[in-house]
């Protein structure tokens, strides 16, 4: 499936009517879309990019951070199966590297492209806190703003590590008892984290807000608008993004285009509109890695994108006009070229 250019930027005008998204069998259950099974699994998806592009020049730096943040997801895991006490010490240490040493951008490329060769909830889990760290940055929050986020949706989904094993592997549709276990995580996310005590008492609030919902159609109780904490909000839009955009054994994982397209079109009365805007300014309409087409008929991939000019990024060609393969490295920098611009997003399995 293509997404084309003049169809995407109508997302920011109400009357646009048409849906170029994958089909939802029931869109109410978008308040917990990372949660259930709610798309029927259909033909196999070739993943966006390989990830070795991006691994080869990906700095030492954030494949070491990457690679910690890894560890660390996998050691909570761990030690809440085994009701073991957690410390969120070491998360505040290597994110508070990352964050100094402005990595967030680079390490979430990379978290975007990497082979789904690791465990998918550990991948989920340091994406969602990237990912949540570059909203909060548009944002404006300061390094412990950013901190403080940052650790939330690391924990968030440490309830998550209680469901049986068994459920979110399932490669059918879960049964509606199953789907209740499910949405108990967050208030067993709760009880983990308020054994933090008083200091992080904060933390149990945001994982037990993630899958509330402005709309008040969240759940576990049904907050609506201001009663949900800003941080909340912000990580319950990134964790359904995430998850739109990894391959799952029972549906079909979305190009990182679709899934932002479908959500700023889908999802305007779940989340604030202020939150909304970000997620659209720091994400992108073209993210890093996706396939595009230019108006000269080239391809290519994205590969930078420009916060000032999010509709105009980086774009390395893979194909010419004529649907050559193009011999070396070319990347064009669509803000020096006026002439140039991007008609469509594609599917790698359009590829020539």
């Amino acid at each position: 499936m293509m997404v084309r250019f003049s169809e995407i930027i109508n997302i920011r005008d109400e009357s646009e009517k048409e849906d170029v998204s994958p089909e939802i069998e029931n869109r109410e259950d978008l308040r917990w879309f990372s949660d259930s099974q709610i798309i029927e699994r259909g033909d196999e998806i070739t993943p966006e990019i390989s990830g070795s592009t991006l691994r080869d020049h990906a700095s030492v730096e954030v494949v070491k951070y990457f690679e910690k943040c890894i560890e660390s997801a996998r050691e909570i895991r761990e030690r809440v199966i085994k009701d073991q006490g957690i410390s969120p010490s070491p998360i505040l240490a290597d994110l508070h590297y990352v964050i100094d040493n402005e990595l967030i951008d680079e390490m979430n490329e990379y978290a975007m492209s990497i082979p789904d060769n690791y465990d998918w909830m550990l991948l989920h889990t340091v994406g969602v806190t990237i990912a949540s760290l570059k909203i909060g940055r548009g944002m404006g929050y300061d390094t412990k703003g950013l901190l403080e986020l940052g650790l939330a949706a690391f924990l968030e989904n440490v309830g998550m590590y209680k469901i049986p094993d068994f459920i979110p592997k399932k490669k059918e549709k879960l049964k509606k008892e199953e789907i209740s276990l499910i949405k108990q995580h967050t208030n067993v996310s709760f009880q983990i984290l308020s054994n933090l005590g008083r200091r992080y008492g904060w933390l149990a609030d945001v994982a037990l807000q993630v899958h509330e919902r402005a709309d008040g159609s969240g759940y576990p109780k049904g907050l609506k608008g201001q009663e949900i904490l800003e941080m909340a909000s912000i990580i319950g839009l990134i964790d359904t993004y995430i998850a739109m955009t990894e391959e799952k054994p029972y549906r079909e994982k979305y190009l990182q285009s679709h899934a932002v397209n479908f959500i700023i079109k889908e999802t305007k009365k779940l989340f604030p509109p202020q939150i909304l805007k970000i997620f659209l300014n720091q994400i992108s309409l073209f993210p890093v890695n996706s396939y595009v087409r230019l108006n000269n008929q080239s391809i290519g991939r994205v590969v930078s994108t420009d916060e000032n000019q999010p509709l105009r990024p980086s774009i390395e060609i893979l194909y010419d006009g004529l649907s050559n393969k193009v011999v070396g490295r070319e990347v064009i920098r669509l803000p020096d070229n006026p002439l140039l611009y991007i008609t469509e997003s594609i599917d790698q399995k359009e590829l020539p």
